[in-house]
């Protein structure tokens, strides 16, 4: 950390670059529009879903994701720009990508019986009662790990955040099959959906349009690249 983390213009334009974070709960909200019961949703479950038994000691590594996605976010904007813009906008597209996927072909992933008899079922339960089971391929959940996962080994210097990068990618997209919230078809289609938008937005022409948009809202400035004991 610097003295200019202190800086009072360096957090003027670190709290404008933030703020563009505010279209991922706006977006969010056509996903609820979306998440309805619907009797054409497609079950995508194969026979390697019946080898995973439902574990709800999954559903803390399930509930990590929001803490991590946005924390990744708001240290990427710090301490790399150009890579925060990257992340954000490839969630951003991505969501889009899913609420389209999801209107054309609805997806269900069954759900067992859970019995409230410990807090981290009671936990499973609220989830289920806030999400419904529709609309799960792909998962936007394994996808902007994925993505941060991607973007964090691409740039990170340091390899401890390297493999903990890696390490919380593959905690939450088990957890997301050990509470049933997903398939493997959806892990499958998030990871590619996610490998296809990493591969976007690193292109060069991409970027730079990218930074025509962010340029004409004046949210960008100066910042510093990540340390190099990172």
């Amino acid at each position: 950390m610097t003295n200019n983390f202190l800086n009072r213009d360096n957090w003027q334009v670190y709290f404008r670059r933030i703020l563009l974070m505010v279209l991922i709960p706006m977006a969010q909200g056509i996903y609820f529009l979306l998440n309805v019961t619907t009797k054409n949703a497609h079950d995508v479950t194969i026979f390697l879903d019946s080898f995973i038994p439902f574990n709800e000691w999954f559903v803390i590594p399930y509930v990590f994701w929001y803490l991590y996605t946005f924390g990744v976010l708001l240290i990427m904007a710090y301490f790399d720009e150009n890579t925060y813009y990257k992340l954000l906008f490839s969630i951003l597209i991505g969501m889009f990508v899913c609420f389209t996927i999801y209107y054309i072909y609805p997806t269900t992933v069954p759900r067992p019986e859970v019995t409230p008899d410990n807090l981290l079922k009671k936990a499973v339960l609220i989830i289920y009662s806030n999400d419904k089971p529709y609309n799960c391929f792909p998962s936007i959940h394994m996808l902007d790990t994925i993505l941060i996962t991607m973007f964090t080994v691409r740039y990170c210097k340091g390899l401890l955040i390297k493999f903990s990068s890696i390490a919380i990618c593959i905690a939450i997209y088990m957890s997301t099959w050990f509470i049933k919230q997903h398939s493997i078809l959806d892990a499958i289609a998030s990871t590619v959906l996610g490998i296809t938008l990493f591969v976007t937005f690193e292109n060069r022409y991409v970027f730079g349009k990218l930074e025509q948009f962010i340029n004409a809202f004046s949210v960008r400035g100066k910042s510093e690249s990540y340390p190099e004991d990172v």
